[in-house]
C-alpha cells in the first residue's frame, strides 16, 4: 500500500469530473488500496474549498469518510522549498511528516520539484500509469 498526500486540486478536480484520475485515486484511498496521508491543515483546506465549491452532501460525505479511514500527521518541521507560491510547502510538509511516497497534484510549482525527499511528486494521471493498482 502506497502512502498518498493529495492536493486540494485533486479533490476539486475529483467532484467536478467523477470518472477522472483524481476520483479514482480517491476511490482507490476508500477502497484501502493506498493510504491518505494529511495534516489538519490540509484537512481543513479541502472542506473550506469544497463548501466554496457548493460541493453536493454526497460528495462531502465520501470526503468525510475517506479522512476518517487516512493517517492523520502534524507537521513539525518547516518547508521553504517552493518560494513562488509559499502555501504550497504545507503539502510538502505533510509528505515528509508522513514519509509518504507520493504527493499527486496538478500544481505547476511543486510538479517543478519532481522529488522531495522520499516523496515523488506528479500528476493524478502519472500516479495511476505508475502504479498498476488500477488494473
Amino acid at each position: 500500500m502506497l502512502k498518498v498526500v493529495l492536493d486540494t486540486n485533486v479533490f476539486i478536480a475529483a467532484y467536478f469530473n467523477r470518472k477522472s484520475a483524481s476520483a479514482r485515486i480517491i476511490d482507490l484511498c476508500l477502497e484501502n488500496k493506498h493510504e491518505l496521508i494529511f495534516s489538519p491543515r490540509l484537512r481543513k483546506e479541502v472542506k473550506l474549498i469544497l463548501k466554496n465549491v457548493r460541493a453536493e452532501r454526497g460528495f462531502h460525505e465520501r470526503i468525510q469518510s475517506l479522512f476518517m479511514n487516512a493517517s492523520k500527521v502534524k507537521p513539525i518541521q518547516k518547508v521553504f522549498m517552493v518560494k513562488e507560491d509559499p502555501e504550497d510547502n504545507k503539502f510538502l510538509e505533510c509528505a515528509l511528516e508522513g514519509e509518504a511516497d507520493y504527493l499527486i497534484t496538478s500544481d505547476r510549482h511543486l510538479l517543478e520539484l519532481g522529488e522531495f525527499a522520499q516523496t515523488k511528486i506528479c500528476k493524478p494521471t502519472q500516479f495511476l500509469n505508475y502504479n498498476t493498482l488500477d488494473n
